[in-house]
């Protein structure tokens, strides 16, 4: 009997193509995913338009009798995380009637390709969104990663900063692992993972990390003109209120060059003699016997004006409160007008970072598509995806064609919870 294209086509589709998603992902395998329901189209998927709570922390207080009729209460803030909608991600394929024929019994490699491609432009545009969004940095710009004492740096920074219980990984390029090749130990990957994670798994159970994997998907970012001489123009806000919803700052600084002086998107700023602090017990981190400076990230290439001046926005905040105020902190002392900031690097030069990050670090969710008024629309939800696959026909041309959409989304739980990963001298 003949296929009956009509009433069959799109569930086939959408199995293959799910099946081809699926044995793609690696870097999204690792983040949580949730389904959008309540997007207004209308506000462009700007930032901030979805939201997700943030859990709340408190300070435990300290008495001799316990009696608390003078203590100050913990405030119960509890924070949202804003996200923001991306652009729509279609893979659009047409066919004639007898070619579709022709390989109706083959959709499985019809079709994967055009999820292996998907998966490869969503997971790209999840790692950029990942290293301009990780407020932490491992190691020096203008090092290699070709030790293993590299990555567990990174490790080590999680474990002193209080990162919570969960699983964690470190992503690294295909080269990193060239380099690391002559001292990896055996692994140990679950054969029934799909064939891309396994092959990706670098390492496992390592400083901490439970996957090492690789990624050609790893962003590239190229530091501005101008790296040295920069300070704090003005004193920010330091409140959980003012950085709940988004733990992002905007900076005033100076110090640039003139009308020409640049810092670009995805550079990792340190804030000389403000000292991060673990975000559980708000004890100053100590590396070698030195406070670890606060790093945070720029969201945004900005460009001095006349007077070198700019206003950048970083992923990361610096906060201090005093008291039970205080549960939130993430450095010793608040930010200060004339603060020094430092940039590891070569000006104008071009980096590709690895990460570092908890799961919790990042979400990236999809917005559930209406269907369309057509011959057939049809919308699965896999894993926390929302895949549509929309078949329409050309009469004039004896064609059909499919389209298959996915409208993601991404959200940054916990700046504190990624690293941009280097090697060390």
């Amino acid at each position: 009997m003949a296929n009956d294209y009509q009433s069959n086509v799109n569930k086939k589709l959408l199995k293959s193509f799910v099946k081809g998603m699926e044995s793609s992902t690696v870097l999204m395998n690792t983040v949580s995913k949730q389904l959008v329901n309540d997007f207004d189209p209308s506000t462009d998927g700007d930032y901030g338009q979805v939201a997700m709570k943030r859990p709340a922390q408190y300070v435990p207080q300290r008495t001799t009798d316990g009696d608390m009729s003078s203590a100050s209460a913990n405030p119960i803030r509890v924070g949202k995380v804003q996200a923001e909608v991306s652009n729509y991600a279609t893979v659009y394929l047409e066919n004639t009637q007898v070619e579709e024929a022709l390989e109706a019994d083959q959709l499985d490699e019809l079709i994967k390709p055009a999820a292996e491609d998907l998966v490869i432009e969503l997971e790209s545009e999840l790692a950029s969104f990942m290293v301009k969004n990780a407020a932490l940095k491992t190691g020096d710009p203008d090092q290699a990663i070709d030790q293993w004492a590299h990555v567990a740096e990174a490790g080590a920074l999680f474990k002193e900063i209080g990162v919570p219980a969960g699983k964690m990984y470190a992503a690294l390029s295909n080269y990193d692992q060239v380099a690391l090749a002559d001292v990896q130990t055996s692994l140990g990957v679950n054969p029934n993972v799909n064939e891309a994670w396994a092959g990706a798994v670098v390492r496992e159970r390592f400083a901490g990390f439970n996957q090492v994997l690789t990624s050609n998907n790893l962003p590239e970012i190229t530091l501005g003109n101008d790296l040295t001489g920069i300070t704090l123009a003005a004193t920010p806000s330091a409140t959980y209120t003012g950085y709940k919803d988004t733990y992002r700052m905007t900076l005033s600084i100076t110090g640039l060059t003139a009308t020409t002086g640049t810092i670009t998107a995805g550079t990792n700023i340190k804030i000389t003699g403000r000292n991060i602090v673990n975000m559980r017990n708000r004890k100053t981190i100590m590396k070698g016997g030195a406070p670890v400076p606060i790093s945070l990230t720029v969201l945004e290439d900005a460009t001095a004006d006349g007077s070198g001046n700019a206003t950048i926005s970083v992923s990361g905040a610096a906060i201090y409160e005093t008291g039970v105020n205080g549960a939130f902190n993430t450095v010793a002392s608040a930010l200060t007008s004339g603060d020094a900031i430092v940039i590891d690097g070569t000006v104008s030069t071009t980096y590709r970072p690895a990460l570092a990050y908890h799961e919790g670090f990042v979400g990236m969710g999809s917005v559930v598509l209406p269907k369309l008024h057509a011959t057939d629309s049809m919308i699965v939800n896999h894993k926390g995806v929302s895949i549509r696959v929309h078949k329409f026909s050309d009469g004039v041309a004896n064609k059909n064609r499919y389209r298959f959409d996915v409208l993601p989304t991404f959200a940054c739980f916990n700046p504190f919870w990624g690293q941009q990963l280097f090697g060390q001298a």
